[in-house]
């Protein structure tokens, strides 16, 4: 039975099946951007259950079949900070990061279940979670180096654990992945179609347990595979180019090797070294340049060191 979270808000909603517990993002026409009072209720839930002996298992999905999460409101968040307010905008960022350090460090595992964007915010809610179920709607993207931010939510300490350069190349370009991208990118750890999304759910709230290895198991029942040997990724033919033109420290090297690349015999690279070009030189220069830089130092620290490293570059972003 679905009910509104506390305080009269009315943008997460929670169920219940004997052990199991769900939260539902609730503001379609806002493409389920995130709010404070969205994010103090996420937080107020998984307090309330990690500490209940009768939930084993949480789960965090969408009622929109648009999204789960297009981010979080940096409209709300800028006029905050326009208006003087800021403190009140430094607390967003400052709950936000706490509620996304609770998810990576649940003790009870949390199954985030993906449709449609899941950019920034929506990104944060889910990438920190143990299980991270994708369908073929599901569209992936940080996008925040186009708006003069840096990719945050903890995504200097998950990007940079990608396969190769993969990681930084998301982070600069604010490229999209959909689908089975997820999967295979190491975003997603399964790829459930979403024709059986409604059984799953009903499976995992119904499992009565809090055992990792058998929540896994469940959602392999409904996992679908490929139907020929073929992986279909769309950045398989070009992840060599992306390691050997992401590798470098600066945004003047990458740029570099990427004009080289144009010159590459495969079309197909060709093609990406150009569009790849022209997306960073439609991103914030400086943006570009602080990403690069935190991503790689956050390859180099915890969980916990990553979130207090985002929460001070937000505030020295939001100054400038």
């Amino acid at each position: 039975m679905l009910s509104t979270t506390p305080e009269g808000e009315k943008h997460v909603l929670t169920a219940s099946n004997q052990t199991g517990r769900a939260m539902v993002l609730n503001r379609p026409k806002a493409l389920n951007s995130l709010t404070m009072p969205m994010v103090e209720s996420i937080q107020r839930n998984l307090r309330d259950w990690e500490g209940s002996d009768l939930c084993d298992l949480i789960i965090l999905k969408s009622n929109s079949p648009k999204a789960f999460c297009a981010g979080g409101d940096v409209v709300q968040v800028s006029r905050e900070w326009k208006s003087g307010n800021q403190p009140g905008a430094m607390k967003f960022f400052q709950n936000e990061y706490q509620m996304n350090h609770h998810i990576a460090t649940l003790k009870k595992p949390m199954v985030a279940i993906l449709n449609g964007y899941t950019m920034g915010g929506g990104v944060g809610l889910s990438v920190h979670a143990p299980f991270r179920v994708a369908n073929e709607t599901t569209v992936f993207a940080m996008p925040e180096t186009k708006i003069g931010f840096f990719p945050d939510v903890g995504a200097s300490f998950f990007l940079p654990r990608l396969d190769g350069q993969t990681g930084v190349y998301l982070g600069l370009t604010g490229q999209m992945l959909k689908g089975r991208d997820l999967l295979y990118a190491g975003i997603a750890t399964h790829y459930v179609p979403s024709e059986r999304y409604p059984m799953l759910e009903q499976r995992l709230l119904g499992l009565g347990t809090s055992d990792f290895d058998a929540v896994n198991a469940a959602i392999e029942e409904f996992v679908a595979q490929p139907e020929d040997s073929h992986i279909d990724y769309s950045l398989a033919e070009v992840r060599d180019a992306i390691d050997t033109c992401f590798q470098y420290n600066t945004v003047e090297a990458i740029v570099q090797a990427l004009e080289e690349t144009v010159k590459a015999a495969n079309p197909t690279v060709t093609t990406w070294a150009q569009t790849t070009l022209k997306q960073l030189s439609q991103m914030s220069p400086s943006s570009l340049k602080l990403t690069l830089e935190q991503l790689r130092r956050g390859a180099q620290l915890n969980i916990q060191q990553t979130f207090a490293m985002e929460l001070g570059l937000a505030e020295k972003r939001l100054q400038s």
